[in-house]
C-alpha cells in the first residue's frame, strides 16, 4: 500500500475514476488502417501493445461503439503507424469521425494490402492474428509480416491529452495564493474550464464527436429551431467555423437545417431522431464526470459555484445587449 498521502483507493470501481487513474500512464499515439472493401479505413489508437517475439505478434483494441469497429474487425490485415511529436493534427483528425479522413493524405497499400500512410515510421503491416473480446472493446492481435523502423521524438497521449515526450508529465507550477493569477478572477475562471473539461473532451472519441459536434448537439438538444448565429453564440463558436461543423453534420445525418415558417429568409438549425439517439448518452456521461468531479464539495458548496457562474454569464450578456 502507498504512502502518499495524495492517494486515493477506492472500493467500487466506477468508469469515470477508472478512466482518470488509467489516463495517469502516458502511452505512444498510433494510427491504425486498413481497407474496407474497396475503402480504406482509419483510426486514432493507444491501445497498442507488443505480445510475441515468436511469432511476432502485438495488439491494439478498437470500441464496439465506433463506426469503425466492425470494419477493423472483418479486416483480415491491419497496418498500425507510431505518430511522432509533431504529428498531433494527424492525430486528431483520425480521431474524429467522418468519411474524409484520407482527403489530401498521401497513402498506398503494404505488402498486405492496408494502406500505409507516406511519411510515417515506424509502421508494423499485420495480418489479423486473434480476435478477443474484451468487455466494451474488441482486441486484434496481429502478426507482424513486415515493419519499418525509424528514431523520433514520440507523441505521447496523457491525462486526457497529446503532448510531446519532453513535456509529458510537466504541470503548471502551483501559484503562491498572493500571486496575480492567483487572484485574477480570469484566469481562475479559464484554469478551472480546462481542468474541467480536459478529461471529458479526450473521452469524446468513445461516441466518434469532436469538441465542436459536441457542442452542438448540446445546444441544440436544449433548444431546437436556433439560428447559425444563435447556435455560435450559445456554443462558444465562430460562425465561420461552425459552418464547417453543420455541414458535416448534416451530411452525417444528425441534424437538418429548416426555413422558419415565419420567416422564409430565416434558417433554422434541428436535431434528427438519428442526432438525439447520438447525443443522449454522451450527456449522460457528461453528467456522471461532473458529479464525480464536484462530489468534493458540499450541496451549498455545488450551489453556491453554479449560483456565482450564473451570475457571471448574465451580467456579461447584460453588458452586450447594452452595447
Amino acid at each position: 500500500m502507498t504512502d502518499d498521502s495524495n492517494a486515493k483507493a477506492t472500493q467500487a470501481v466506477s468508469p469515470v475514476p477508472f478512466r482518470q487513474a488509467l489516463g495517469q500512464f502516458p502511452t505512444g499515439v498510433t494510427v491504425v488502417t486498413a481497407m474496407a472493401g474497396d475503402h480504406p479505413v482509419g483510426m486514432t489508437a493507444n491501445s497498442f501493445s507488443s505480445v510475441s517475439l515468436d511469432p511476432p505478434l502485438v495488439l491494439w483494441s478498437v470500441a464496439k461503439s465506433s463506426p469503425s469497429h466492425d470494419p477493423f474487425v472483418a479486416a483480415e490485415a491491419f497496418a498500425i503507424h507510431f505518430l511522432g511529436a509533431n504529428h498531433g493534427e494527424l492525430a486528431m483528425r483520425f480521431g474524429r469521425r467522418g468519411s474524409d479522413k484520407f482527403a489530401d493524405i498521401v497513402h498506398a497499400p503494404g505488402v498486405t494490402g492496408a494502406p500505409l500512410i507516406e511519411g510515417l515510421a515506424p509502421i508494423f503491416e499485420c495480418k489479423t492474428w486473434a480476435r478477443y473480446p474484451g468487455g466494451d472493446h474488441t482486441i486484434l492481435v496481429g502478426e507482424v509480416v513486415r515493419f519499418v523502423e525509424r528514431n523520433h521524438d514520440p507523441l505521447v497521449f496523457h491525462s486526457g491529452e497529446l503532448r510531446r515526450i519532453d513535456n509529458a508529465l510537466r504541470r503548471a507550477p502551483k501559484l503562491a495564493s498572493g500571486s496575480f493569477a492567483r487572484n485574477y478572477l480570469s484566469y481562475l475562471l479559464a484554469r478551472a474550464s480546462f481542468n474541467v473539461s480536459r478529461e471529458f473532451h479526450a473521452r469524446l472519441k468513445e461516441w466518434d464527436l469532436t469538441v465542436p459536434e459536441w457542442r452542438v448537439l448540446a445546444c441544440l438538444m436544449d433548444v431546437e429551431g436556433l439560428s447559425v448565429g444563435e447556435l455560435a453564440a450559445m456554443a462558444l463558436m465562430k460562425q465561420p467555423g461552425l459552418t464547417k461543423v453543420l455541414d458535416r453534420m448534416e451530411r452525417d445525418g444528425f441534424l437538418k437545417r429548416q426555413n422558419a415558417s415565419e420567416d422564409r429568409r430565416r434558417v433554422t438549425l434541428h436535431l434528427t431522431a438519428k442526432g438525439r439517439a447520438r447525443v443522449k448518452p454522451v450527456q449522460a456521461a457528461a453528467l456522471a464526470h461532473e458529479a464525480e468531479l464536484l462530489k468534493q464539495f458540499s450541496d451549498s458548496e455545488r450551489a453556491t459555484i453554479k449560483h456565482a457562474l450564473d451570475l457571471l454569464i448574465d451580467s456579461g450578456m447584460a453588458e452586450k445587449d447594452g452595447e
